[in-house]
């Protein structure tokens, strides 16, 4: 599978409260891999990054195995 991780730097809006508020809910509804991988393709690397200290600590468990997961297959 191909990742196409998103380039773009945070700007302020997307470090908001509200917005991070938003992307701790997407993660926290991630279901698998995949979904996280669309949505790495979606938000900046920081605004991910600030807002997965927002979702449930098993959820966060789950994260960090796919983000594992994923960036091994990148770099094979």
């Amino acid at each position: 599978m191909s990742y196409g991780i998103c380039q773009l730097d945070a700007t302020p809006e997307w470090l908001t409260s509200e917005s991070t508020d938003y992307i701790a809910e997407c993660l926290e509804f991630c279901q698998n891999s995949e979904m996280l991988a669309d949505l790495r393709a979606i938000f900046p690397r920081e605004a991910l990054r600030l807002s997965s200290v927002k979702v449930s600590i098993a959820q966060r468990e789950r994260i960090k195995l796919w983000l594992q997961q994923q960036n091994s297959e990148i770099a094979a």
